[in-house]
């Protein structure tokens, strides 16, 4: 879908009828997802007798079905994350009362596991609140006038287009004399229509003529407060065809790793070979507000384009998921909606408008599959590790396991078994990740996790057994790495692992 935009100049009668359009479109909306919340019947028809057989009971409808799922939706995650936090809570209470039944933190834990189970019980679908929900508490503390209140709220009308007839939209017609005509809720002789002009500028004028030759496009018409002025805009909502793509995997891809506040890039020939490696840092984008996290978010993924249409190779990034069944803190939580909202989405829709092909691929274990196998040959930080095992796996190449590893898991045996079935590619890796996290190494660095594998190499099982002190072998007295070549050519050389 593409969406342009157009600025109208009503003259004052047009500026009325606009208004008057405005108020009955909304105040019908409002009306109609109230049938529909309390499961009314006849709905289409009531409204109809509202809108005088107008058909905006058509989008009407759809709209406040889709707002009405987008509730449904929220509430069933909503129900799972609070059932997932009481259960969390009860293996908490058992946890505690197996040490000590008098633990003081039982009465918390049980005064918590009360209010969210009342929470739970009392949890139901509650009316939304049209013109959101901080302008109507502006209102309540008359911070805003009743004019400005209804201007916000009554803020849009719209016609979803239909291919029908002959005609593109039937209530939002756009002439060729750059004029827009619009369908009004009279039915008098002389007051069905408004003709209306908007302006056109030597860009959109490409877009107008695209409108003018498709079959059907939806339109809506917005008015904004700024400055106490009132202005009115068109945005013209149509279909475009998805563009040849403009290169293959043939010479090899780019692939990406994105993160919160920068994305990191690998380019990799067609024998999976890393070429070169840049990082393109953003800001946090939860920083910004709507429109501008938008445009920064746009100006950031033309960045990473670029290097797709300068190397002239497809692109891989993850295919993540960020439905969760629990909660992060605030500031997370706004950091994972606004990162998949605004970039992911943004970069995907822009690869389809530049003909760049883009496939995603399953993220599992990326970045650890690049530190423990890569950082040997490439040294260079997890991230831009990951992004290169992301473009080996969307070449179609397989990660096995380095001998050590192997070594090691034999060692191990059956003693750390992971979630995932045997036949998984990524089986091993999670035997090798659930090993080094059962041991307590987290960051997986190489210092820490060649003291792990001495420690297995001298017969320890560091499953039960805590690990000595002097074996270091090959690590400064700090236990750290302040040269990464030198190390590595010390544990080659000497055959330690």
């Amino acid at each position: 879908m593409k969406t342009v935009q157009f600025r109208l100049f009503p003259s004052k009668v047009q500026e009325k009828g606009l208004n008057e359009i405005c108020t009955i479109f909304n105040k019908v909306r409002r009306i109609g997802y109230k049938l529909l919340f309390n499961n009314a019947d006849n709905i289409q028809q009531k409204l109809m007798a509202l809108c005088n057989n107008n058909s905006y009971v058509n989008t009407i409808l759809h709209q406040n079905e889709t707002r009405l799922e987008q509730q449904e939706t929220w509430l069933k995650k909503r129900r799972s994350y609070l059932a997932s936090k009481i259960e969390v809570i009860r293996d908490k209470i058992d946890e505690v009362k197996a040490k000590d039944e008098k633990d003081r933190r039982l009465q918390g834990l049980y005064s918590r596991l009360s209010s969210i189970m009342n929470r739970l019980a009392n949890l139901k679908l509650e009316p939304v609140v049209f013109g959101c929900k901080q302008m109507f508490r502006k209102r309540l503390l008359k911070k805003i006038s009743r004019a400005e209140f209804r201007i916000k709220r009554d803020a849009s009308f719209s016609c979803i287009g239909k291919a029908q007839y002959g005609q593109k939209n039937p209530n939002l017609k756009i002439l060729p004399n750059l004029h827009i005509k619009i369908r009004t809720f009279k039915n008098e002789r002389g007051k069905k229509w408004l003709t209306v002009p908007f302006s056109v500028n030597e860009r959109q004028s490409q877009w107008l003529q695209e409108i003018q030759n498709i079959d059907k496009y939806t339109a809506a018409v917005k008015r904004k407060l700024l400055k106490d002025e009132v202005y009115y805009y068109l945005f013209i909502s149509y279909e475009i065809s998805e563009p040849e793509t403009k290169f293959n995997f043939e010479n090899g891809c780019i692939g990406g790793d994105a993160n919160f506040n920068f994305a990191s890039l690998a380019d990799v020939d067609r024998n999976g070979h890393l070429l070169s490696y840049q990082k393109i840092s953003y800001r946090n984008l939860h920083t910004f507000r709507k429109n501008k996290r938008n445009d920064y978010a746009s100006y950031k993924a033309d960045k990473i384009l670029n290097v797709c249409l300068n190397k002239r190779k497809p692109i891989v990034i993850e295919d993540l998921a960020f439905e969760q069944s629990f909660s992060y803190n605030k500031t997370l939580n706004r950091k994972l909606s606004n990162f998949k909202k605004s970039m992911i989405d943004l970069l995907e829709r822009k690869c389809i408008k530049k003909g760049i092909p883009i496939l995603k691929v399953p993220p599992y274990y990326t970045s650890i599959i690049g530190q423990l196998k890569y950082t040997r040959s490439h040294n260079l930080s997890v991230h831009y590790l990951a992004s290169y095992v992301i473009a080996r796996r969307g070449l179609g190449f397989k990660e096995d396991i380095p001998t050590d590893y192997k070594w090691l898991l034999s060692q191990v045996g059956d003693l750390i078994k992971p979630r995932l079935k045997k036949s998984s590619t990524y089986y091993n890796w999670a035997r090798i990740h659930d090993f080094f996290k059962h041991s307590g190494i987290t960051s997986f660095r190489p210092s820490e996790i060649v003291e792990k594998v001495l420690s297995v190499k001298n017969g320890l099982n560091s499953v039960t057994n805590a690990q000595p002190d002097n074996l270091r072998a090959g690590l400064s007295r700090k236990g750290k790495i302040e040269n990464y070549h030198k190390f590595w050519y010390y544990m080659n050389n000497t055959g330690i692992l």
